[in-house]
């Protein structure tokens, strides 16, 4: 059983909440990207990007909602509406049957896990972006 967290926790729960909440730009980034592969492929461009494109384009949309879940859930240890990490287990063991062998890791770890979640939606963002480029050679 877990304790409230610090007023420390509580700031790197803020700081890593912010941090999550740029995924909607990037977001933005990718799909206007898949408007420019298509618009390229409608014009001529090569085809052979946009076979690669929709699987990447499903996997943005997957992490930037993962993404987006983690900002609220860390938002909401941020401001205490969520007073401890058992509170967020218990929430997410019931409303998304997340397995209870993921409950009761430390904030450390789960921030770590949030910022690679982070890193990936990037990465898959960079690569459609890639992808539209080459879609007008």
């Amino acid at each position: 059983m877990t304790g409230p967290l610090s007023p420390s926790d509580r700031a790197a729960c803020a700081v890593c909440a912010d941090w999550l909440g740029t995924a909607p730009a990037l977001s933005l980034v990718a799909w206007l990207a898949v408007a420019a592969a298509l618009a390229g492929l409608s014009t001529g461009g090569a085809p052979h990007p946009i076979v690669l494109l929709v699987p990447l384009a499903v996997a943005e949309r997957y992490l930037a909602v993962r993404v987006a879940l983690d900002a609220r859930l860390f938002d909401r240890l941020a401001v205490g509406s969520l007073a401890t990490l058992d509170d967020l287990d218990a929430g997410l063991k019931q409303v998304l049957a997340v397995p209870a062998a993921k409950a009761g890791r430390p904030l450390a770890p789960r921030i770590a896990g949030a910022r690679r979640l982070h890193r990936l939606h990037t990465v898959t963002v960079v690569l459609i972006a890639l992808l539209a480029i080459l879609a007008w050679v």
